[in-house]
Parts: C-alpha cells; structure tokens; sequence
C-alpha cells in the first residue's frame, strides 16, 4: 500500500466498536445540521474507522460483516441519515468493490477510503424509468481502451458530493448491464439539479447527467444475465434497513418513555394514561421485532458472500423494518404533542424523525411492488414444493418455518391461491409479518450477539403477538379489497371468530 497501515485495523472488536460509539456525539440527530455532511464530518468519521469493516484486510481494512452490521446500526440510533449514509459507501460501494472489482482498481479504492474523507455512490435509476431498471437509457459502448457510458441518472444520495460512483448502464444493441466504477475528478459525471427531498437532508439527493470515459479495469465483474446482478446488489441494501431500524427503534423507544414520564398533566405524568402506555409499549415491540430482524442479519448472513439465495429474506426484511419504522416515528410524534411537530425542539426529535423515517417505504423498491415481488416467490416456492397444504408448507419453509406454531389458530388454507394483483400486495405484507414472527422466535431461543442487543424474555411473545394481530387485519384486508376495488365478492367472506380468522379466495393457482 502506498500510505501506512492504519492502527485502527488492528484493534480488537469490542475496542474498536467501543471507540466508535463513544466518539459520534456530534453526529446526534439533534446536533448535527440537516445538510450534506461536511469534509471535516467525514474526516473525523474516517478517523474514527466508519468505513475500515467494508474494506479488505489485504487493502488495510478490518474486513468484517458483523462490525459492518454494527456501524450502521451504531449510527442509526445516533442519527437515521447517517446510518443510511455509512450503508450507502460501505454495503453499496465498497462491498462491491471488494467482491467483483479488479485488484489495480481495488488498490486504487481502498486506498483511498482508508485514509481519506471520500464518498462512494451508486447510480442506478432514471427519470422515467421508476423502479422499473429495464428501461434504463444510460447506455455504455466499447470506446478504445475504456467504455464510453451516457445518460441520465437521479435520486443518486450524495449527487454533488460522492467522490467515487458505481454506474449501471446497458448496452445499446444486446440484453446486457454493465457495473462501472468511476471517479468524479475524471470528469463527465455533472449534477444539474439538486432536489429538495422531505426528508434524509443528509444525503444532497438530485439529478446527475452522464457523459464519461472509465478505463476497462473499472468495469466490475458481473456475470449474472439481465439484471439479476443488480437484484443482489438491492438484497444487500434491503438487509441493511433491519440494522437502521434497529437503531432507530432503540431511540425511539427510549426517547418515548422518556417523553411521557416528563409530560405532566394535571398531578400525574403522560404515563398515566392507559393509551398512551400502549403506544409506548407499541413502539418497544416494533423495537423488539426489528432487533430480531437485525440479529438474523448479524448472525445468519453475511455480506461478503452472494446474497441472491437470500432474496426472500432480504425482500420481507425491508418491507416489515421499514413499515415499523414508520408506524413508530407516527407515534412518537404523537406522544410528543405540538412539540413533535416543530423542527429543532429542544426535547425531541420527532419532526425530523418523521421525515427521515417515511422515505424507507419507498427507496430501493417501493414496498407495494416488494410484496408483489415476496408473494410471487412464496407461490413459486410452494408450487414447486408439491404440498397441498399452505400452512404445512410455512412449516417447512426455510424462513418461515419457526413461526408456523403460532399460526395454526388462524385459516391460511387458501394462502396460496393466486390472488389479484390487488390483493397479491396485501399476501407479501402477510408473508412479511410472517417471516418477523418467525425471526422472534429464533432469537428468543439464543442469547443475544451483545448486552446492547439484549430484550427481556417477556416482549417476545408480546412483539410476537403484535405482528400475529396484523396478519388477522390483514387477512381481514385481503378479502376487503373485493368490495373496494368493486370486484365481486368472493363466497366464504372473512369472518373472525374466536381467534380464527377464514382466508377464503376461490382463485385458481397461476
């Protein structure tokens, strides 16, 4: 390497992660400027190691999945936006780096994240194309000694700021996307708009125009056909929001408990309330449920190896971490009263909270088209299974298998049926309601990876019972959307009973 080693890479875990957390007061949410992030932030962020886990031990890294894990976790209950930040440059940029980059281009990178205040980036969507990537009109060309990319690119986080960029772009005349690295100071990336996002202020989101040269080393190796590379690449960042949440929550819960226990109303406190106690407790379970999620993520996968067999996993992550998050910051708000809506108050963070926490149903894939994406796995899973029975199935069923005793009181005898489009939304939020319950009852059986982490037995089988609670709404909601949507309705309407709860659809299977 050209520069020396850093120390930091030698440190044990525990020091390191340590040092970290009690390093980033400045950092907080409630301190740091809603704004892009400052050189001299970021300086003091790369010397205090932020991206030292996502980097090689042979490029002078720490090159660790769990402390990856940690850091944004760390920096989510500190401030969500830059946990979305250090998870956009270590598990978007430099992860990929690390896994399809050639070595004189991995030199060049680790380098310079190692020792410098740099940002890495990934450009992937265009206006017009939504979430929909085969449409993308960037395109790249063989041009000499290099590839030659033009187009358009927005919505890209650190727009103006991103030193180092991962650019997606197909080919004009064959059914093939490549992965290009790029420098900014080698010219032809411009950003023409910066957008005034609600929330995530943080990040400088705006609209990038495209005309450049990378030599043919920056181009990363990437083999799978249309876009399934850029699939795994999305599973990897979809995993990433049960580590924000995580982080998140635990803020969230704390500062909510507070909160009521200081609101004096008459000669008592907030707390007093019946309701508003539930609400707390409603915010604590989401808590406990993400950090299960999070351990699963921890523990189960890992980030340096191929994740595409983890899809499910990653899909049902995303949508539940990130509803959670939002049903949470809505009810903080709440609990904070006026004061909860005014940016900068002095006992909260609500306002911002808010605004940063609504965006994650939407990025990396809104959730309404995630959950068409998880149910049609799980109907293909089941299909191909050759079992007649749905809940039979969930009992074999890799990531849902430890949530099956706690289903059978409710009828999912027609899960599998394949629904309309309508309700194939609502049977992926199901499924994802699912797979939590199921990530609860494993991490109830295991001691948690660090005291930080660590939940009382008992909220367990309280978070378990909230998400249980939402499957029966939700199967309630399935059959609804027949008389919404103005589509006959189906015989057999959903009628809870008990703790039963019918799942009648008379739809054939596709």
């Amino acid at each position: 390497m050209s520069m020396p080693r850093n120390p930091l890479a030698d440190l044990d875990s525990t020091e390191f992660l340590d040092n970290f957390r009690g390093s980033i007061d400045a950092f907080d949410s409630a301190r740091l400027p809603h704004e892009p992030l400052s050189r001299e932030g970021l300086r003091k962020l790369v010397e205090l190691g932020i991206y030292l886990p996502a980097i090689p031990r042979a490029y002078g890294g720490r090159e660790s999945h769990r402390e990856m894990c940690e850091i944004i976790e760390i920096m989510s209950e500190r401030n969500l936006p830059m946990g979305m930040y250090t998870m956009i440059v270590t598990v978007l940029f430099l992860r990929n780096v690390a896994r399809s980059g050639d070595e004189a281009l991995k030199e060049e990178v680790f380098d310079d994240f190692a020792h410098h205040p740099v940002i890495g980036g990934l450009a992937f969507t265009e206006p017009g194309s939504g979430s929909n990537l085969a449409r993308m009109q960037t395109t790249y060309h063989d041009d000499g000694d290099a590839y030659r990319i033009t187009g358009t690119k927005h919505w890209q986080a650190f727009s103006e700021q991103a030193d180092w960029w991962i650019i997606c772009a197909k080919h004009p005349e064959r059914k093939e996307f490549g992965y290009f690295a790029h420098r900014r100071s080698d010219g032809g990336f411009v950003t023409t708009e910066v957008y005034d996002s609600l929330g995530l202020k943080n990040l400088g989101y705006g609209l990038n125009t495209l005309d450049l040269r990378v030599p043919r080393h920056y181009r990363l190796t990437k083999t799978r056909e249309g876009l399934g590379d850029a699939a795994e690449i999305l599973c990897a960042s979809r995993f990433s929001k049960a580590a924000m949440a995580s982080g998140f929550l635990r803020r969230l819960s704390t500062e909510s408990l507070r909160q009521v226990n200081t609101r004096k109303i008459g000669d008592g406190t907030l707390h007093d309330i019946g309701y508003v106690r539930y609400k707390v407790s409603r915010i604590r379970q989401n808590y406990v449920a993400c950090n299960a999620l999070y351990r699963h993520l921890m523990l189960a996968e890992d980030y340096s190896t191929d994740l595409e067999n983890s899809m499910f996993a990653s899909l049902a992550t995303k949508v539940l971490a990130s509803e959670l998050m939002l049903e949470s910051a809505l009810d903080y708000q709440q609990l904070c009263g006026g004061e909860g809506y005014r940016k900068g108050a002095p006992d909260n963070i609500a306002a911002h909270a808010l605004l940063d926490a609504r965006v994650y149903t939407v990025f990396d894939g809104t959730n309404d088209l995630l959950c068409q994406h998880l149910a049609h796995l799980f109907l293909r899973h089941f299909q191909e299974s050759g079992l007649r029975s749905p809940l039979e199935f969930l009992g074999r069923f890799g990531y849902l298998e430890d949530a099956f005793f706690h289903l059978t009181d409710i009828n999912l005898s027609h899960l599998a049926d394949a629904p309309s489009q309508d309700r194939i939304v609502i049977l992926g939020r199901i499924l994802s309601r699912i797979y939590g319950i199921g990530a609860l009852q494993k991490a109830s059986r295991t001691a948690a990876p660090s005291a930080r982490l660590a939940v009382d037995d008992a909220d367990y089988a309280k978070a378990i019972a909230v998400l249980k609670n939402e499957i029966v709404g939700l199967v309630n909601e399935y059959e609804l959307t027949a008389r919404l949507v103005g589509a006959q309705a189906l015989p057999g309407a959903l009628r809870p009973h008990g703790s039963v709860v019918t799942f009648d659809s008379k739809v054939g299977m596709r």
